[in-house]
């Protein structure tokens, strides 16, 4: 009786994630290497890298260091709807002066020093002849934290509303 030859032992197949551990090829050396004298220290290197600019990480700060100052605020406001008092109600004139007046409310709110507060800032002129103006606004609001102040002024002609939102950012 002959010896039957053994059946080959099935090659295992390998996994689809299973990663080979071959050698790495050097493709070149990231690596410089210099001589530097004993009596010289690596400060005295001229081609040391430049000194990198810090970025600082976020805070995450919950509660402001300043809180909006709703009473400062207002008399900004109407300090800057004052300057409307000899204004008469034009249309085009009105639709640019309420941009300006917006954007002057605004600039002298963030000399306040609020760093940390979002403002927004919004002016409506309306002709004044005996009708009723209803503004309204909805957004998120955090009650600890965000505020609002506003103002109004009349004149024979016209009628002027001034918002202004302080919205925390943390």
């Amino acid at each position: 009786m002959e010896d039957a030859p053994a059946p080959q032992a099935r090659e295992r197949r390998g996994s689809l994630f299973e990663v080979k551990s071959s050698k790495p090829k050097i493709c070149g050396s990231s690596v410089m290497t210099m001589a530097i004298q004993p009596e010289s220290s690596y400060e005295d290197i001229s081609f040391r890298r430049p000194a990198q600019k810090i970025q600082y990480e976020n805070t995450y700060k919950m509660v402001p260091d300043v809180r909006f100052q709703a009473g400062k605020v207002k008399t900004i406001i109407d300090e800057s709807l004052a300057t409307l008092e000899k204004e008469e109600y034009d249309v085009y004139h009105c639709r640019e002066l309420a941009k300006h007046l917006s954007q002057d409310i605004k600039d002298k709110v963030k000399e306040i020093g609020m760093t940390r507060h979002k403002i927004i800032s919004w002016v409506t002129i309306g002709q004044k002849c005996d009708q009723s103006m209803r503004i309204g606004s909805r957004c998120l609001w955090d009650d600890g934290n965000d505020n609002f102040a506003w103002g109004e002024f009349k004149n024979p002609s016209l009628v002027a509303t001034a918002i202004v939102y302080g919205i925390y950012q943390d």
